[in-house]
């Protein structure tokens, strides 16, 4: 007999999509830049193995790059130090190793809906009680009167994404700053995932809760920056006292992330930002692409995303999304249903512009066949 912990938990629903894929499948569902890494980064790792970067290092990562983030992230607040940072295995540990020692069996964390996939699950796997909160029409910033209208008593956390997965949505300072109120008046830890605050276009601006770090932890990648997302580093920040304190959950996590990967992005990290520089323009051409194409679907309506790489469009058939996923990964698309990111993402699908201008062109052909042969009654 499994854990109850484990069938607590669904399947992924993006995964599904993956599984059902033939090889030949034009993948519009990629949550990764279809990009290699600077060259200055890959020789940084064959360097660190050379040189015998291969063993264990410490529990909060290497001083070098914990020094590289902080000076970073120093542009939301000059006073924070390495002290602040922790490098992770991957956004992902850190959101459970933040998780574990924040909340406790019986508490409730508000998460977006919709969200990012494992937000819910992992509030579930820390015996917590995960309440969705709501998204604005068109803009998915996160709905103010929705999140005041779900904190109970018991209310610990809430969970915070911009630039969106899957909508796309960036938050403006008014509702930043509604956000920073909420949890200060109700004594709530905010759990911020910034992995996207890199992706941003049409002039939209990143606020980040690093200017809040006594109240909030900041999750964040090098997965994204730095097109290293099979590397699994990530990083957190917080107050020196709760980095402390995280770092006891690392240990018994993963002990230490991976070292020779961490001398790299140490020794490469002031190529970040030239890469960003080229990566982005590209991306915002992409971007525009697929949403123009999206709303000459018929059904579809589109918002043209701000920030991260996912269009997140609505359709009015009366299909269910994971039906109507599968129907376009069975004619050879990869997407995403809009239910895989919670129930209030019915109606929507997710396609990722982390694909080149042709595969997004050829790719979206194929979607329209399909809704134009699904019918709309």
């Amino acid at each position: 007999m499994i854990s109850q912990r484990v069938r607590s938990i669904k399947p992924s629903g993006i995964r599904a999509m993956f599984e059902m894929a033939t090889k030949d499948s034009i993948n519009l569902g990629l949550g990764e830049l279809d990009l290699e890494p600077p060259k200055e980064v890959t020789d940084a790792l064959k360097r660190a193995v050379d040189e015998g970067r291969n063993r264990y290092g410490p529990t909060k990562g290497i001083d070098e790059l914990r020094s590289a983030v902080a000076g970073k992230v120093s542009r939301y607040r000059g006073d924070l130090t390495m002290e602040n940072v922790m490098i992770t295995c991957s956004g992902t540990q850190g959101t459970m190793a933040a998780y574990q020692t924040l909340f406790d069996p019986g508490d409730e964390i508000l998460v977006p809906e919709p969200g990012f996939v494992l937000y819910e699950p992992d509030a579930t796997l820390v015996g917590a009680r995960p309440v969705p909160y709501g998204m604005t029409e068109g803009t998915f910033m996160p709905d103010i009167e929705d999140i005041m209208a779900s904190i109970g008593p018991k209310t610990r956390g809430l969970v915070v994404n911009s630039p969106s997965n899957p909508t796309g949505g960036v938050m403006d300072r008014e509702t930043f700053d509604a956000l920073c109120d909420i949890a200060e008046d109700h004594d709530l830890w905010i759990i911020s995932d910034e992995v996207y605050e890199d992706f941003l276009y049409d002039g939209a601006v990143h606020h980040s809760f690093n200017e809040r770090i006594e109240r909030a932890v900041v999750l964040n990648s090098f997965s994204k920056s730095l097109a290293v997302p099979g590397w699994r580093l990530g990083y957190l920040t917080a107050s020196a006292e709760l980095v402390n304190e995280i770092a006891k959950m690392q240990y018994h996590l993963v002990a230490a992330p991976p070292t020779p990967q961490q001398y790299a992005l140490a020794a490469s990290f002031h190529v970040q930002q030239r890469f960003l520089d080229e990566v982005v323009p590209l991306f915002d051409r992409r971007r525009a692409l697929m949403a123009k194409l999206l709303n000459e679907i018929d059904g579809f309506q589109c918002p043209t995303p701000r920030g991260a790489f996912y269009a997140f469009p609505s359709y009015d058939m009366p299909i269910p999304s994971h039906e109507l996923a599968m129907r376009i990964v069975k004619a050879g698309v990869i997407a995403a249903p809009g239910t895989a990111f919670g129930a209030k993402g019915e109606g929507h699908l997710r396609f990722s512009y982390a694909a080149s201008e042709e595969s997004i062109v050829k790719g979206l052909e194929i979607v329209k066949k399909v809704v134009e042969g699904q019918g709309r009654g």
